[in-house]
């Protein structure tokens, strides 16, 4: 059985692999089964850029595919890692620096110019992150969305900040 469709373009064909050395999937809720799909043909196809995936959920018992998800961080150790924020005990992952620290808790470092940014889920967090994401630097090329719901939610400002500071910080630390 098959269901859904082509809506968008599909998350792997909107990131461009010849400018791209880092690729960071922010899901939140439900946004992680496409995320899965999409590492899952990324990881096939050989030449893909890593992949650092954060998926947030508000309970641990609402974590799906771990099981998987760290099969797949063990079998591609030099292609794949994953976390999860799970907001009822941490917090967003955009409400501290502590939770922020892993967007760059990574061995898979890149500048702001060759990392692009997939931000799946729920409007709050895709307005926040696209909006800190560009406050930081980050060409709006090396940013796709897709939202799911709450498409009105305005960005606060002091977490568009922290993002951006995050973001920034992680650039200052890159050694290329």
């Amino acid at each position: 059985m098959r269901f859904g469709g082509k809506f968008h373009v599909p998350i792997i064909e909107g990131i461009d692999l010849d400018t791209t050395k880092r690729v960071v999937m922010i899901s939140t809720g439900v946004g992680i089964g496409p995320v899965v799909g999409a590492v899952e043909k990324a990881l096939e196809q050989g030449n893909f850029p890593p992949i650092d995936l954060i998926s947030s959920y508000r309970k641990e018992n609402e974590v799906v595919y771990k099981d998987h998800l760290n099969k797949l961080q063990t079998d591609h150790s030099d292609k794949f890692s994953w976390k999860t924020i799970i907001s009822s005990d941490q917090g967003r992952l955009s409400s501290s620096d502590e939770n922020l620290k892993a967007l760059t808790d990574t061995s898979f470092n890149a500048d702001i110019d060759s990392t692009h940014y997939h931000l799946i889920g729920n409007g709050g967090m895709v307005s926040e992150f696209k909006a800190g994401l560009k406050k930081a630097g980050v060409p709006d090329e090396k940013v796709t969305v897709e939202m799911y719901f709450n498409h009105q939610a305005k960005a606060d400002e002091d977490v568009v900040d922290r993002i951006a500071d995050s973001v920034m910080q992680t650039a200052a630390s890159v050694v290329l």
